[in-house]
């Protein structure tokens, strides 16, 4: 813990320069205030992925070329006959320059049935023709729409990837850039283009993909606003009752708005944007500020009114802010650094959607220190003394948790103890035996976002089953000089490896230029199946790819060439996808190219949207790891320092330890997918709970020091701050319960998630740390000799940790625990020898 002379020097330097300290604050705030209007919430696709990532890397060299991954699937569906009649085609045709004129596509990519880049290859006599499937223009009679038919049967790429095979539907797909994507006008557009088509009752429309899952997401901004409106109301009514003054209503508020201020406005600053999946998040660090203020605000009410009691009418406000704060600040100061690394510790990952929540929450929780450490006692010398006195106990508030902490005072002691360290114990091994089968990215991203039977989850099955697959693997050949794509043997390994990937399950079809090379020479041989192949002599393939480019253009075949025939791709098309899928398919394009070495060429993995969730999934699985380790060690070290033994250190961890796996396990049980979105939540709701503990044996060190009881050190302890305790747990649960009833799937499994673990941090403060003490008895601080070879014996396997694998964490645990068994037998032999002694 801290010298008392230190945080005595620091409170008198806060009221003896309150004016000076007021006024540098206030400037402060103003000018993030301003910034913080400059903050919009949004997602820019690009903080989505690992920038470092090689199939990042690759995808960002190439989509100029080949087309982004950001891909809207538009399905349009008859409910009597097929497509192939005039009033559907031009509804088709319609759609298609509704898309084209949404802000932000990418005009190139923009595929349908009537769209020009969709060829219909004929020979006329000795010429080769390409004209647009829908040509000379929208169909007016049967016989134009017959034209159209006979073109879909005729070409390859077009039937099962734009046309369904019962020919009942047509499909439109279009990529958006990343960087320009207008959700709420794109979600608008969209709308009206379903309703449209739609209104005559005889058609259907399905519309999926990335651009179009998000745009579904912004629309529910002002469900967003809402629950926060109400929990805010919720949480000022608690306060309300807790401490029935106006003061301690406001200054809570006070300190949990102060504090998203200087966040949001640092987050305006650095030109941050919020993601709107991660504002449950921010919503809880707000009210883990007002818990903060709320054990203050509780302290100082009770460190005032014992004064009084001893001092009569010569009791001093001063006095009471001194003792108090005393208490507080070392449990106060170590909760909010350990808060604050920890959250910090996800900027591990290489993926600037979770480096920025990392920084903005983790400056966030260090704002604590200002609003509330900082400022609570120069606040609190203003205001007027409290005029009630907790310990009164009349109100049915104070007789509610009163009676609550009461019973958290028996379970903690005698047989009932036991029960709930053995309840812990068996909630980490059933967390440790179910959090291995957690899967990063088990589940496609919209059934993860939405719920099953969400118009969107709906569209992308539909889409799915009726077309190749809504989404995509993409490899590139990538050859080393001009011209090297024309070469049979190049072409042959391409149709060789597209064949090779057809064999994983989900995959709907495959398309490369080797698809468009054998329709093509069949074409030249009269139309005779045999001689669908990729030919042997390189001039017949020269001249494929001379009619190629002279008829149907370099333009329309960028998606499969380039236009100097140098480099080349192969899309794999996937009706869905899981972990299995995703890493199953970068497994068998790595085993093809190892076993395929090629001189000319070289493949390189991986675009499309298989590819870049094979990099966010990769990144994502590396930084969970290792953030856990970090959070841990960190956690450890803090603790170890606040209390200078390792066996404080672990008491006050263990429910972090325990809520680790068993928040794994909770995902696991409820179908939560493990995600780029999902798993930084859940750390932060593990390592956000820590502070109910730190407050909890801070307490019992202090009343321990004062009567030399450990069961009455933890009746005291609960019966004061274990009060507000329970409260401010209360308080946090609230921040996040009323998401549960989001529309959003991964919003309400978040809340409910973040609900079970806050719970369970609570209990763990005030059922499993008195247990534990009261059980173990320990002795603590440490003389400083024995504190050095703790420190040396945890710091060198903690460094080494990063050299080996993630099991060495149980190793670590071990010797932690070993050296704490260790502490506290010696701790014990010294009281025993001190007793013989006198």
């Amino acid at each position: 813990m801290l010298p008392r002379v230190w945080m005595e020097a620091y409170i008198n330097f806060l009221l003896t320069y309150r004016r000076l300290i007021l006024l540098t604050l206030t400037i402060i705030t103003i000018f993030l205030g301003s910034k913080a209007l400059d903050i919009r919430v949004n997602t820019n696709f690009f903080d989505l992925y690992p920038p470092n990532h090689p199939y990042i890397q690759l995808y960002q060299q190439y989509r100029q070329m080949f087309g982004t991954a950001n891909v809207l699937v538009i399905g349009i569906e008859t409910k009597d006959g097929d497509i192939f009649n005039v009033e559907t085609i031009n509804k088709i045709n319609w759609a298609t320059l509704q898309v084209l004129e949404t802000a932000g596509v990418n005009p190139y990519q923009l595929l349908s049935l009537t769209s020009p880049k969709m060829r219909n290859i004929r020979i006329t006599g000795a010429i080769i023709t390409a004209y647009p499937m829908m040509y000379p223009g929208p169909p007016k009679t049967p016989q134009d729409v017959t034209a159209i038919k006979k073109a879909v049967y005729t070409n390859e790429g077009v039937h099962g990837f734009y046309v369904s095979p019962d020919n009942t539907t047509a499909l439109i797909t279009a990529g958006f850039w990343e960087e320009g994507v207008d959700f709420r006008n794109l979600h608008d557009r969209m709308l009206r283009i379903r309703t449209e088509i739609e209104k005559d009752g005889k058609h259907t429309v399905y519309i999926a993909g990335l651009p179009m899952l998000y745009s579904w997401i912004f629309s529910y901004k002002n469900y967003i606003l809402a629950v926060i409106g109400v929990t805010t109301v919720v949480i000022l009514l608690m306060l309300w009752f807790y401490f029935r003054t106006l003061t301690g209503v406001w200054v809570p508020l006070f300190s949990g708005l102060l504090s998203s201020l200087l966040a949001l406005g640092l987050a305006g600053y650095c030109g941050f944007n919020l993601d709107p999946l991660v504002l449950v998040v921010l919503v809880l660090i707000t009210a883990r500020a007002l818990s903060h203020s709320v054990q203050s605000m509780e302290r100082y009410h009770e460190e005032y009114h014992r004064l009084e009691r001893e001092q009569g009418d010569r009791a001093n406000k001063m006095d009471a802010i001194m003792a108090s704060y005393l208490s507080l600040f070392s449990p106060a100061i170590v909760s909010i650094l350990a808060d604050g690394f920890a959250i910090l510790t996800l900027a591990l990952a290489h993926i600037p959607l979770i480096q920025k929540l990392a920084y903005i929450s983790s400056f966030w929780v260090f704002t604590i220190f200002i609003s509330v450490v900082t400022l609570h006692p120069i606040i609190l010398y203003y205001i007027p003394p409290p005029a009630h006195d907790p310990k009164a106990g009349k109100r049915f508030s104070d007789k509610l948790y009163n009676s609550v902490n009461r019973m958290m005072v028996r379970i903690s002691q005698g047989n009932a103890r036991y029960v709930v360290l053995g309840s812990f114990s068996v909630a980490l091994v059933i967390g440790m035996v179910y959090a291995r089968h957690l899967k990063i990215g088990d589940v496609s991203i919209g059934k993860a976002l939405l719920s099953a039977d969400h118009p969107y989850n709906v569209a992308y099955d539909t889409i799915n089953q009726k077309f190749v697959g809504a989404s995509q693997l993409v490899i590139l050949a990538e050859g080393k000089k001009d011209g090297v794509i024309k070469d049979p043997v190049v072409l042959q390994t391409l149709e060789k490896f597209q064949r090779h990937m057809q064999q994983q399950d989900l995959v709907g079809g495959s398309i490369s230029i080797t698809t468009w090379a054998r329709r093509l020479y069949q074409t030249f041989q009269e139309g005779i199946p045999k001689w669908a192949i990729i030919p042997e002599n390189p001039r017949d393939v020269g001249n494929i790819f001379y009619q190629f480019l002279n008829t149907v253009g370099a333009d329309d075949l960028d998606r499969f060439v380039d236009k100097n025939a140098q480099n080349a791709t192969i899309t794999i098309f996937y009706k869905d996808y899981n972990h299995a899928t995703v890493t199953g398919s970068i497994a068998l394009a790595r085993q093809f190219i190892d076993e395929n070495p090629m001189e000319t060429v070289t493949f390189r993995l991986a675009g499309g949207l298989l590819g870049i969730l094979a990099a966010v999934n990769e990144e994502v699985e590396w930084s969970y790891k290792w953030n856990l380790i970090l959070v841990m060690v960190t956690v450890f070290v803090l603790s170890v320092l606040t209390y200078a033994s390792v066996v404080g250190a672990l008491i006050v961890m263990i429910p972090s330890i325990v809520a680790q796996p068993l928040s794994e396990a909770i995902m696991y049980g409820m179908g939560i997918d493990a995600n780029i979105n999902s798993l930084p939540v859940a750390a932060v709701g593990i390592g956000i709970g820590i502070d109910y503990g730190y407050y909890v044996l801070s307490r019992i060190v202090e009343e321990y020091e004062r009567c030399g009881d450990h069961d009455r050190a933890i009746e005291e302890a609960l019966m004061t701050t274990g009060r507000a305790i329970l409260f401010t747990g209360t308080t946090l649960t609230v921040s996040v319960i009323f998401w549960i009833f989001f529309p959003m799937k991964f919003q309400s499994e978040m809340a409910i998630l973040l609900t079970l673990l806050l719970f369970f941090h609570v209990v763990g403060a005030l059922a499993f740390i008195p247990g534990i003490v009261s059980l173990l008895k320990p002795r603590f601080p440490l003389p400083p000799r024995i504190m050095s070879w703790v420190l040396l014996a945890t710091a060198v396997p903690a460094a080494g940790l990063y050299y080996f694998d993630y099991v060495n964490l149980l190793s670590l645990g071990l010797l932690a625990l070993s050296v704490g068994i260790g502490e506290h037998a010696w701790a014990t032999r010294h009281d025993i020898g001190m007793e013989l002694r006198a």
